[in-house]
């Protein structure tokens, strides 16, 4: 069997259960302390928010996959302008983000 590219190994090692009751949780937290999409209100739009979105992707950071800071409220728009869906990569805006949420002094390591 021929191996995997690094990108999609690590999905498959470190692959988000976005059905664990765990995760459920944390994004309806998410969602009711942030009930508007915070990309939308950067523009003085108010939008309902419906993703709970990792700022540092879980494939890259999946420690930090259930830290409530690494986590936005957005639109389903606005998740997608997030991401470049032919690549998995963050796009601009994205990367936008990680630079205006930075991980707290005692974050868990990434990895």
């Amino acid at each position: 069997m021929p191996s995997l590219p690094y990108r999609e190994a690590r999905h498959f090692l470190f692959a988000m259960d976005y059905t664990s009751k765990r995760w459920k949780h944390l994004r309806a937290r998410v969602l009711r302390e942030q009930p508007l999409c915070q990309e939308a209100l950067r523009y003085g739009r108010r939008e309902p928010a419906t993703v709970a979105h990792h700022v540092y992707p879980v494939e890259d950071f999946p420690g930090w996959r259930f830290c409530r800071w690494n986590l936005i409220a957005v639109s389903a728009d606005a998740h997608n302008i997030f991401h470049d869906r032919a690549t998995g990569k963050l796009t601009e805006r994205g990367l936008a983000w990680q630079r205006r949420v930075s991980p707290p002094r005692n974050a868990p390591p990434p990895f």
